[in-house]
């Protein structure tokens, strides 16, 4: 898989431009306020950049990269409710590769999890998938696991609507707003959210709160250890606010899921395409590595970097994180 086939680059600048906008749009004027790290709650970090107006900082005891200071959680509620690049991504960006990402992205996603599973003696007999999207996550478990019961939650109205059209069962809401569900699931999933949420932590509570007791908690999102962050930092296409504005490191995994009263059983970096974000970015901008030898002759052997990429998926050094959680028997 490469960068283009889930990200075309027309839509990808479009969608950029359009949440460039929607940060002035939508947030100036608007009060902000100190964090403190979204990951290990420390009160301590130092100023890295800012982009599109909003400030970054890394935590100096976990290392994880939040936004702060921080607009107040309505200013944020407002902007995913009626934000130009969210009807965009809706309903330009992702019906145009939805084909796409169900073969490259939801269907080895779906068989991974799967196998993960398995291999923990997990039986997933109830799925809760949190930001469900267009339900394709949902759909290709089914495929695998016909017997499964599932649930979506979904609180954009479009996206809960092609939920529904699949057949599956749906709260229109966000997580933290749900009730009647509490440790309904064997299995509560969530993919590519975390890096949005104002409350790293009362997300991860809400999640395991769908989960029975002893069952599981899984969230994929970005890390900011990854590879392509690490090297583009500030020039990272991952790092776009309002939008993205967590990045918690491996470290940073660890004490956000304690935090939530979840046991870590696994963290793992499957992502394959930070080596080939790099190299876009560099074919883009030849002199982005003028001062590094060692990048440029990388970037430049397709076979190499391929390799390198696998090093970089093996050791958690890829942006694109998994953890998997378990739930205690007395979760309080």
């Amino acid at each position: 898989m490469k960068e283009v086939d889930i990200r075309p680059e027309a839509l990808l600048s479009r969608y950029l431009e359009l949440s460039a906008r929607d940060a002035t749009l939508c947030f100036s004027g608007v009060d902000r306020e100190e964090r403190s790290c979204v990951a290990c709650g420390s009160g301590k970090s130092h100023f890295e950049f800012e982009k599109n107006g909003f400030a970054y900082a890394s935590c100096s005891r976990c290392g994880s990269l939040f936004q702060t200071p921080r607009p107040p959680l309505p200013a944020f509620e407002s902007f995913y409710r009626d934000s130009m690049s969210g009807r965009y991504w809706a309903e330009h960006f992702f019906p145009a590769v939805a084909e796409a990402r169900r073969e490259h992205i939801f269907r080895p996603r779906a068989e991974r999890l799967i196998e993960m599973c398995d291999s923990n003696s997990t039986a997933v007999n109830t799925l809760i998938d949190v930001g469900a999207g267009f339900g394709i996550l949902l759909d290709e478990w089914r495929i695998q696991r016909p017997e499964t019961d599932f649930l979506a939650i979904e609180p954009s109205p479009s996206l809960a609507s092609e939920c529904r059209s699949k057949g599956f069962n749906v709260v229109e809401d966000i997580v933290e707003n749900v009730s009647g569900y509490r440790g309904f699931a064997d299995l509560v999933v969530c993919f590519e959210v975390l890096e949005h949420v104002f409350e790293p932590v009362s997300f991860i509570k809400s999640l395991a709160d769908l989960a029975r007791p002893g069952g599981h908690v899984f969230v994929s999102t970005l890390s900011v250890d990854g590879f392509d962050i690490q090297t583009l930092w500030e020039m990272s296409n991952s790092i776009f606010p309002p939008h993205h504005i967590n990045f918690m490191s491996i470290r940073g995994f660890q004490y956000l899921f304690e935090r939530a009263g979840l046991e870590i059983v696994s963290i793992s970096t499957p992502g394959v395409l930070d080596v080939d974000i790099v190299r876009n970015s560099y074919f883009s901008n030849p002199g982005l590595f003028a001062d590094n030898r060692f990048l440029r002759q990388l970037m430049a052997n397709e076979n190499h970097a391929a390799r390198f990429q696998d090093f970089l998926s093996s050791n958690c050094l890829s942006s694109h994180a998994w953890v998997f959680a378990k739930k205690h028997e007395k979760f309080l």
